[in-house]
């Protein structure tokens, strides 16, 4: 199956308000820049993002998908993003494309445009070469990943967190969410029991070679169990992807037996 590398950069001033500056495109051969101010309303001219049989490599993709969503209303489909297989594999859940090259590759690049103004036309040089850079070694993360990812049998479950993740962005009003107000006398209620789910992570995350963050962070454990509680526990897994939910519920249920009777 084809692929390709694909970065943004844009200017976001709230939740709403995204423009859509450049989309770099990397085929493995040749690096290419769009300018999406000169463009304008891209019309039906970005098929690729659409095609299911062009894999679309991305690394922290959800707001690169917002603003191409945003700017093109075309729903990108099949997309890897190498910050969550990284995390799949036991790395860190929010590091860089910079420092996953200079891990992995032992590449170092130029991070002095990271906080540019992509929207000032005519760019820089430097600006461009900073661009082109972020789609350059997409594909040999991915290529590497995904060997691993296969070996041990984590594909699926990256392909459903990224699921998940098209789902809020571009289905808000059906995709399940915690409650933003924590229930703050149930969690000193059952302290033992958060304190049990946080081990309960950290066990299954450690014999499954994942990080632990990515599986479930802390606050999302805290508002899981607020969930439980609230609107029972098959509910409350429901909202998770089936990969975490396969590995919480039998725990979860020997655990709470008594409290859910």
């Amino acid at each position: 199956m084809p692929y390709l590398g694909i970065d943004t950069e844009f200017k976001r001033t709230s939740k709403e308000d995204l423009r859509l500056s450049l989309i770099q495109i990397c085929d493995s051969e040749e690096i290419y820049i769009i300018d999406c101010l000169e463009i304008g309303n891209p019309s039906k001219d970005l098929k690729f993002l659409v095609s299911n049989n062009v894999e679309k490599i991305f690394h922290s993709c959800r707001e690169d998908i917002e603003a191409l969503y945003s700017w093109s209303n075309n729903k990108v489909k099949n997309i890897y993003d190498t910050q969550i297989a990284n995390a799949l594999l036991g790395g860190s859940f929010s590091i860089s494309y910079q420092d996953l090259v200079n891990k992995k590759l032992e590449v170092s690049l130029n991070k002095k445009e990271t906080r540019s103004n992509w929207m000032r036309r005519p760019l820089s040089t430097s600006q461009l070469n900073y661009a082109a850079s972020d789609v350059q070694f997409l594909i040999d993360l991915y290529i590497d990943q995904r060997k691993y990812l296969k070996e041990s049998g984590k594909i699926d479950w990256l392909k459903e967190d990224l699921k998940f993740i098209q789902k809020k962005i571009y289905d808000p009003e059906t995709a399940v969410s915690f409650s933003k107000t924590i229930n703050n006398k149930f969690l000193e209620r059952e302290k033992d029991l958060v304190k049990y789910f946080n081990q309960l992570i950290q066990q299954i995350s450690e014999k499954k070679v994942i990080n632990s963050t990515l599986f479930l962070s802390k606050k999302s454990q805290k508002e899981l169990l607020d969930l439980i509680f609230k609107n029972g526990l098959n509910f409350a897994l429901d909202t998770l992807t089936d990969w975490r939910k396969d590995l919480l519920t039998e725990p979860l249920r020997l655990r709470l037996k008594d409290q859910l009777s």
